[in-house]
């Protein structure tokens, strides 16, 4: 495992809690991708049995932060360029577009100030450098449009990869010099919404999805 260390746990909601610590180690950049994970290690460093351990680590392989081959350990996933370009970004872009879409009728003026709330956020962790909050506005702002649609099994289809995103999100923030491109492109996106005709709103969508480049991920 790498240099990083987890904290002793406490006793209250312990598989949730140790699942929220490597999740947040993995998305903080402290455990990178291929660092292998010790379940007796972990369990010594939070103070902890090892049947919260596994649990917590069969939740992450769940949602594809982890991965565990058979009789070998368990290693940080990695997201590849080919992954990002042939399925993330194909399904990211069927899902929203159609989305928005199907939401544009339920948009007004307080779901356009939501969404303004969004990209108003992600400009000030721009300005903090805290690509942290850029990225979790972000995908809120997305995943706000997509609830909008009023579809569960559109949103539930979403979520489903929505760690995958997120990572990937993170790694490539990291190799931004300027984070305010991020925001901007969510205010492009934000003011096709309020022009509301769907054919530019569906270019502006293609496009900022094609911002996320296979080339940015190693």
């Amino acid at each position: 495992m790498s240099d990083f260390r987890f904290d002793e746990q406490k006793a209250t909601s312990l598989r949730h809690k140790i699942t929220d610590d490597i999740r947040k180690a993995i998305f903080q950049g402290k455990l990178k991708s291929g660092d292998r994970l010790r379940e007796v290690e972990i369990s010594k460093q939070m103070g902890v049995s090892r049947g919260p351990v596994r649990e917590a680590i069969r939740m992450l392989e769940q949602e594809g932060l982890l991965v565990s081959l058979p009789y070998k350990e368990t290693t940080v996933a990695d997201i590849s360029g080919e992954e990002v370009r042939d399925v993330l970004n194909p399904i990211r872009l069927i899902i929203e577009t159609f989305a928005i879409r199907k939401a544009l009728p339920n948009i007004g003026e307080r779901e356009l100030e939501r969404l303004a709330g969004f990209v108003a956020a992600m400009k000030e962790g721009a300005a903090q450098r805290d690509l942290t909050r850029i990225v979790d506005n972000d995908l809120m702002f997305h995943e706000y449009v997509i609830s909008l649609a009023d579809m569960p099994g559109l949103l539930g289809t979403w979520t489903s990869i929505y760690n995958r995103i997120r990572l990937h999100f993170m790694i490539q923030g990291r190799a931004y010099d300027d984070l305010n491109k991020l925001w901007k492109e969510h205010e492009l996106l934000l003011k096709s919404i309020r022009k509301g005709d769907p054919e530019q709103i569906a270019e502006a969508w293609a496009d900022h999805v094609g911002t996320y480049r296979s080339e940015d991920v190693n």
